[in-house]
């Protein structure tokens, strides 16, 4: 019965206690020192002495509800508290401890009252990121030994509404550190801040809005030293001891119909704010400037869109060092930004601290209904302003653009580097464009009469088409006219801008895709014999046409480069000169796969994975004067070239065998006309064949060419010796079919086929009949 007695003891206490950890108005959790409190507007406050004060009535509810929870998460050590769905009236000003998170769940409305209905008198600011003992005990912080690791967030839409009430603040931070507002729509303040941000270190305010200011002199977010003498932060719970703002983060926010966006107005001598970064903001309909810059170091304000500012400049810089402002859009406005210089020698404000990498970057800047499409900066009054150019914007997002050999780049920051030389601006104009390209996702590129010289690779994105008009020629560079960067050895490569530079990013055939070389008139791609040049590389793309071009003067690489690619279109073009390889077999159009181990692709961006080509039409091409015509060199075992068709073209003078097949399945080499190969060695062939997989090589003319079509066993040596040794598999009908191609002064009459690896002594033999 004693037993019975305690095991009830316990189940009423349990009773007890449960029912304590699940009142009606809230919902409290405890784990590892962590509190979790849930509230309603409804709620009343979490202290019952609260209920008796004078001062606590309807009008102040919501205000003595939240603080005692708040009062509540400091003695706990800190903790959250989730709001509900609701308006909430905020009187006096809510003080914020350390460790601690206030939600705002989807559809939250903190509202700023002034009216109490009780003798209190409504405060000035909404909340102070102070503990609330240290408020109560006329504490002073410094440095930033005050309330961390506070967040004030919204799951959902939440707002802070200041209700257009004059002076009154939304957040005051204070020697903090570790801050993050995030998700919030702050709206109608009247000449206060809907953010003061003092004296705090590591703060992120993302994703938040910010809108309807009245103001004349107060921006959404002040970016402040703990200074008294500015008169602007005035709270008793601050040393005032200029400590300044390190490490803030303004990202991802909205800002429309206010003063300034994010500013430092004031400033204190030789005290700088650190690292503030302000990115991916838009910011337009400002009554002032945008943004104001003073006594910053090293900061970067990066991928924001300014619209319609009212002031002289949309972003105003003063005494900061080293400020790095890059790849922003400003809209209609007069000058994008100033960089100002001291006025006067008793101004206590330091001078811009300006390097080469400040203007690189103010270069890379965009407008549009720009008063001047130049960023200024000022130096002293005994030196003129410098200009740096900009990006007009009107100039960008087209469907065709037309360039000159005198364009300029799109890109002004190209126009500062030091690898800019009379040898390399036309790749920098050219590659500008590119890189123009893939952000706008495609478009067409003219190249209007005249010579590119081109000194380093232009790497082609997706859905684009070259357009080569009469009289163009395109000419490999061999001198950039600098120690700073080496001339490239190809002139083309089709993988986009953002990538090139990467390693390993793209295989099968996922890359690059409908891409266009396409000649109007006579048209030259110039390799200008420099040694192991290409004008063209491709590698794991799809759909790529090439046409109507005279590629000339190859020396020991190839004009195109084709591997991991599939539905290949080359016709019509020219593939003239080349001077001798080691070997001679060095192709015009070589046909490969992306393999480590056969040291034939080099580009870094590939993963190697040994894609082979599929769908290949090389069609009613000329070739002359070259090592090889068309051909591979090295395979990747298990990895077949596959629907390769050859048809139509003219080959006239090889050094070695005109057409290498390696490794080919099912391809179509008919009615081509190849004559003049390798003269003097009867032992060359038009075509040699090695793995080919039910070949139809038919109507082929075979004209001053040793062997007209050979077929061997093959295997790599060196590079590549891994794999197993390849053989040709030919029908009966494929047989039948050799039988249709011509002869014309041949030294053999027949084709031979050699199934054996080394083995040529007695081949199968397909009879022709000479003409």
């Amino acid at each position: 019965m004693k037993n019975i007695g305690k095991i009830s003891i316990y189940i009423i206490a349990l009773s007890i206690l449960f029912s304590i950890l699940y009142l009606k108005n809230d919902v409290l959790t405890a784990s590892a020192n962590q509190w979790t409190y849930t509230i309603s507007p409804s709620t009343t406050p979490l202290n019952k002495k609260m209920k008796k004060y004078k001062t606590y009535s309807s009008q102040t509810q919501n205000y003595y509800t939240i603080r005692s929870y708040l009062e509540k998460l400091e003695v706990n050590g800190g903790g959250k508290l989730i709001l509900k769905k609701g308006n909430y009236k905020i009187t006096n000003t809510l003080y914020v401890p350390s460790n601690v998170t206030i939600q705002l769940n989807d559809g939250v409305k903190l509202e700023k009252s002034m009216k109490t209905g009780s003798s209190l008198k409504a405060s000035k600011s909404m909340f102070q990121l102070v503990a609330p003992n240290i408020k109560k005990n006329g504490d002073l912080n410094d440095g930033y030994s005050g309330s961390k690791n506070i967040k004030i967030i919204s799951k959902g839409k939440a707002t802070i509404d200041l209700k257009n009430n004059k002076n009154v603040n939304g957040i005051i931070t204070g020697h903090n550190q570790n801050l993050t507002i995030k998700n919030i729509q702050f709206k109608n303040a009247n000449n206060g801040y809907f953010i003061q941000l003092v004296a705090t270190q590591n703060a992120k305010i993302q994703n938040n809005t910010f809108t309807n200011e009245n103001s004349t002199s107060k921006p959404s977010i002040s970016i402040e030293a703990a200074d008294f003498s500015y008169g602007t932060y005035k709270v008793d719970w601050s040393m005032y001891d200029e400590t300044p703002n390190s490490q803030i983060v303004i990202e991802k926010n909205k800002f429309d119909q206010v003063f300034e966006a994010i500013s430092s107005n004031q400033f204190t001598g030789d005290i700088f704010h650190s690292k503030v970064k302000i990115l991916d903001n838009t910011i337009k309909n400002t009554t002032s400037y945008a943004i104001v810059a003073k006594n910053w170091k090293l900061p970067t304000i990066e991928n924001n869109k300014i619209q319609s500012v009212n002031g002289d400049y949309g972003i105003f810089v003063k005494g900061t060092y080293k400020p790095i402002i890059q790849h922003n859009q400003f809209v209609k406005m007069n000058i994008a930004v100033m960089l100002a210089a001291q006025t006067g020698l008793n101004e206590a404000a330091n001078s811009n601290t300006v390097t080469l990498g400040t203007k690189k970057a103010l270069a890379s800047n965009e407008g549009k209904d720009l008063r001047e499409y130049f960023m200024h900066i000022e130096h002293d009054s005994a030196e003129p302003v410098e200009k740096i150019e900009i990006t007009d914007m009107n100039d960008l997002g087209k469907k065709e653009y037309k360039v000159t050999p005198e364009s300029s780049p799109l890109n002004k920051e190209f126009l500062l580097r030091a690898s800019y030389t009379p040898q390399t601006k036309q790749y920098y104009a050219l590659r500008s464009y590119m890189e123009q390209l893939e952000k706008q996702g495609g478009g067409k590129l003219i190249f209007t009469k005249g010579v590119y010289t081109v000194s380093n690779v232009l790497y082609v994105p997706s859905n684009v088409s070259l357009v080569f008009e009469d009289g163009t020629e395109i000419q490999k560079g061999d001198d950039t006219g600098t120690t700073v960067i080496n001339p490239s050895s190809s002139i083309f490569q089709l993988i986009r801008p953002s990538l090139s530079k990467k390693e390993r990013v793209v295989s099968g055939h996922g890359g690059e895709k409908n891409i266009s070389f396409v000649g109007k008139g006579k048209v030259v791609f110039n390799l200008n014999y420099k040694l192991s040049s290409f004008a063209i590389i491709m590698g794991h793309n799809k759909n790529v046409h090439i046409s109507n071009i005279e590629f000339r003067n190859m020396n020991a690489g190839h004009f195109i480069e084709i591997d991991a690619s599939e539905d290949v279109t080359i016709e019509n073009n020219k593939f003239i000169d080349s001077k001798p390889s080691d070997r001679n077999i060095k192709e015009a159009i070589n046909v490969d796969t992306p393999d480590k181990t056969t040291l034939g692709w080099s580009s870094k961006w590939s993963n190697f994975d040994c894609t082979a080509n599929n769908r290949l039409n090389i069609i009613n091409n000329e070739f002359r004067n070259l090592d090889r015509a068309i051909g591979t060199h090295k395979y990747s075992g298990g990895h077949l070239h596959t629907n390769v068709i050859i048809r139509g073209n003219t080959i006239d003078t090889m050094r070695n065998d005109a057409i290498r097949v390696m490794n080919w399945k099912t391809p179509i080499i008919e009615n081509n006309a190849i004559r003049n190969v390798a003269i003097n060695n009867p032992k060359k062939r038009g075509i040699l064949s090695s793995g080919a997989i039910h070949p139809k090589i038919r109507n082929n003319t075979f004209t001053n060419v040793g062997r007209a079509v050979q077929f061997i066993a093959w295997k790599n040596s060196g590079p590549g010796e891994q794999y197993e040794e390849i053989k040709d598999v030919l029908s009966n009908e494929e047989k039948d079919l050799l039988k249709t191609n011509q002869l014309f002064n041949t030294t053999e009459s027949f084709i031979r086929i050699s199934s054996v690896y080394l083995q040529y002594r007695e081949p199968e033999k397909i009879t022709l009949k000479p003409f």
